[in-house]
């Protein structure tokens, strides 16, 4: 072996090995047995990426056919050239039985013998390529050693999860493959054929990315993945009529040189006789004295030689312009287009009735607990009264025991009890698989348990290994939406996901049990609730989801130490930790908002609203006859209704103030303030819920959820209803929603 050769093969190993070193490891994404067409015809799961799969058997078995035919109708001239086209058609025709197994059930055990076969034909291709144009004896020998180095690729992926080989394996030879046919002289005519088929695969793999768009696209009648193996099956289609077209050139040229003449200009004026000769097809084509001028004359003789030239069919130059642009508006539309969160639909935890706290139970189990003095007594008794709580809410067991019991099992068993219920409720009545969640996002803010919310569940209900989970506390009653953010940045760079977010706080650890009036607050308005809510970036998801999030405005208050310290869990005098709500809350929740609605009015509100604001603003700021106070948007002219964060009376109220909204706007959080207390993160949906089984959400309308949290934080998330909502489906309010709103007054 020569020197040349040795170092060749040492600096493509060294390679090989830093990249390995130095890159991350790309692993399988589940997402990609995410199909856009999952239709089953004739008893046949994913019938028509399953069906599509047969031209490759046919293609094939011809070809095998023709390889062994007696007259040699190949005419292969060379060693290993029978070996190794008949390796390549053999990986063409299993592709038909791999790619359709794979297609059945997708998952990764079945998608290695859908890479098998093609790994068997881009191998194939590589040696043939090396037999022919670079070196016979290295080429044949080459043939076993490059199929051993695609199995290794797939097993390597399988084992580790890892496809940085198979990628190496796939895509160098759609790279290599179109440089050697162009730049290398060919062994015989007709190369042009091996172009036609990297057009042809370029293009399926264009559409193997658009496939849920082109799905859409087409009105649900075929997807881009069914195309695209109708497209990648033209591959060996061209490179068989290249193979039966095909004869041994007398003079060696590569087709750089054909069209680097082709497209040489005349020097002169165009009156002079030129002649032109595409030589690798050995036809001398003579141009004829043309008339016309310079310019003229050379787009003739581009017609002649290049377009109608049998062999030739299309020109490489406008066959990559045109591929190029097709790539260039597909990637476009992908990076421009903007991501659509849909929420499938959400379930709230509906706590048994045994577990309802009525106040006056509530004020005599605070009495008989034996933990207060009389002051604190008569400071909770007067807040409950006020609170607008009414005696359906609910608290965990271990708070209904005197004294009340906390402990790290209490809220355990809250924890489950709540979260399993929701989850298992969702995925019931939707028939999901929870191997089929992609992103899983809990929140909980004062219970952290180790393992963590998200591993509970995971162990719970046996999701996947792989799926993305985050676990978040400390966030206050604003979670929520903060969960629903998190998901909607991480569906931007994860397509075609399923994510579940769960919403909860856990009462039974967190009572206080000092003498701190700021901190006897909390211990009479939380209540016991959690949510889960199902969301999808997924298309065929659009059809099912209840509703598509809009709007997600998120304001932070953190660097304001009013801001910062009005709401804070912290230890008393006395050694206990209790959280602690400033009298200045509402005036900081006030703040918070219209920081936030500065940055969503321009986003929702009708022009004539934002022109009112801007007109009222310039006329206090600089008018000679200065108004009070800028004008409020009217916003009821851009949602039809208003989830506010149900975190007690005064909190509604502000907020209802501040917006200049009516009682009636306010109607969804005092009901659910009064029926479920305040159950943190989770009262927005129990207020969402409550509007569809009172039968007022309706499709087209938009809602605006206002969540509040420590931090201080004010978060804004707008939905719009994308399909009819039967208000007669089971929730958390069915049993009595007929008793609500309360007469004369919905807080109580």
């Amino acid at each position: 072996m020569k020197k040349r050769t040795i170092y060749s093969w040492g600096a493509a190993i060294v390679i090989f090995v830093v990249l390995m070193i130095v890159t991350p490891t790309i692993p399988q994404s589940q997402a990609y047995h995410d199909f856009a067409d999952q239709r089953t015809f004739f008893g046949i799961p994913n019938a028509l990426n399953v069906i599509s799969n047969f031209p490759f058997l046919i293609i094939g078995l011809i070809g095998l056919v023709l390889c062994f035919y007696p007259d040699d109708y190949f005419r292969f001239s060379l060693r290993g050239e029978k070996l190794g086209w008949t390796c390549f058609f053999v990986g063409v025709a299993a592709v038909a039985f791999g790619s359709s197994y794979y297609h059945l059930h997708p998952d990764d055990a079945r998608l290695v013998w859908d890479r098998l076969p093609m790994t068997i034909a881009f191998t194939s291709i590589m040696a043939i390529f090396v037999i022919e144009r670079i070196d016979e004896h290295k080429g044949t020998y080459s043939i076993v050693p490059l199929l051993l180095v695609g199995l290794v690729s797939i097993l390597y992926w399988r084992f580790f999860d890892d496809l940085r080989p198979y990628a190496l394996v796939q895509f160098v030879p759609c790279i290599v493959i179109p440089l050697m046919a162009i730049l290398l002289p060919p062994m015989y005519t007709h190369s042009t054929y091996w172009l036609w088929a990297a057009g042809f695969y370029l293009l399926a793999k264009v559409e193997e990315a658009a496939d849920k768009p082109i799905y859409s696209w087409t009105h649900h009648i075929l997807s881009g993945h069914s195309i695209k193996h109708v497209c990648a099956a033209m591959v060996p289609v061209f490179l068989t009529l290249m193979l039966a077209k095909r004869s041994v050139q007398a003079e060696r040229i590569s087709l750089y040189k054909t069209w680097k003449i082709s497209w040489t200009r005349s020097k002169g004026k165009g009156t002079e006789e030129e002649s032109f000769e595409c030589t690798y097809t050995n036809v001398a084509v003579e141009e004829a004295r043309l008339d016309q001028p310079g310019d003229m004359g050379l787009s003739f003789r581009f017609v002649d030689q290049v377009l109608l030239n049998s062999q030739t069919l299309l020109s490489f130059p406008h066959l990559m312009i045109i591929s190029a642009c097709l790539l260039i508006a597909v990637f476009s539309y992908h990076s421009f287009k903007p991501t659509c969160i849909y929420l499938i639909d959400f379930s709230c935890y509906q706590p048994p009735d045994f577990l309802r706290s009525p106040i006056a139970n509530f004020i005599e189990h605070l009495n008989l607990s034996g933990i207060f003095d009389r002051d604190c007594l008569d400071l909770q008794q007067k807040i409950l009264e006020r609170s607008g709580i009414g005696d359906d809410a609910c608290v965990p067991v271990t708070v209904h025991e005197i004294p009340p019991h906390s402990s790290l099992s209490a809220a355990r068993e809250e924890t489950h009890d709540i979260l399993f219920t929701v989850v298992q409720d969702l995925f019931s009545k939707h028939k999901i698989d929870p191997k089929s969640i992609d992103i899983l996002v809990s929140n909980c803010s004062l219970f952290c348990p180790s393992p963590s919310i998200t591993s509970i569940i995971i162990n719970k209900f046996g999701m996947r290994s792989n799926l993305k989970s985050f676990s978040l506390s400390g966030m206050g009653c604003s979670a929520g939406l903060l969960s629903i953010n998190l998901v909607k940045d991480l569906m931007k760079i994860h397509s075609g996901s399923l994510a579940l977010v769960l919403s909860m706080e856990a009462v039974s650890p967190n009572g206080y049990k000092g003498k701190c009036k700021s901190m006897l607050i909390a211990n009479t308005i939380f209540r016991m609730g959690g949510a889960a809510i199902l969301l999808s970036n997924r298309e065929q998801d659009k059809d099912k989801a209840k509703y598509k999030l809009q709007h997600l405005i998120r304001t932070h208050l953190g660097s304001d130490d009013e801001s910062y310290e009005s709401v804070m869990q912290e230890v008393d005098e006395e050694g206990l930790v209790g959280v602690a709500l400033s009298k200045q809350l509402v005036k900081v929740a006030s703040k918070a908002l219209k920081i936030n609605v500065v940055e969503l009015g321009p986003r929702v509100l009708p022009y004539s609203e934002q022109l009112k604001y801007i007109i009222s603003f310039i006329k206090r700021k600089w008018g000679k006859h200065k108004e009070k106070e800028v004008y409020t948007p009217n916003f009821k002219k851009a949602f039809e209704h208003f989830c506010i964060h149900a975190g007690g009376r005064a909190i509604i109220e502000g907020v209802e103030k501040h917006l200049k909204l009516e009682k009636e706007d306010g109607e969804a959080s005092r009901t659910t303030l009064h029926r479920y207390g305040n159950t943190s993160s989770s009262s927005l949906w129990y207020e969402m819920q409550y509007l569809e089984a009172k039968g007022r959400m309706k499709k087209g309308d938009r809602v605006w959820q206002i969540g509040f949290g420590s931090g201080f934080k004010a978060n804004s998330a707008v939905w719009k209803c994308v399909s009819e909502i039967d208000s007669r489906d089971k929730n958390a309010w069915s049993d009595r929603i007929h008793l609500y709103p309360v007469c004369g007054d919905a807080s109580g």
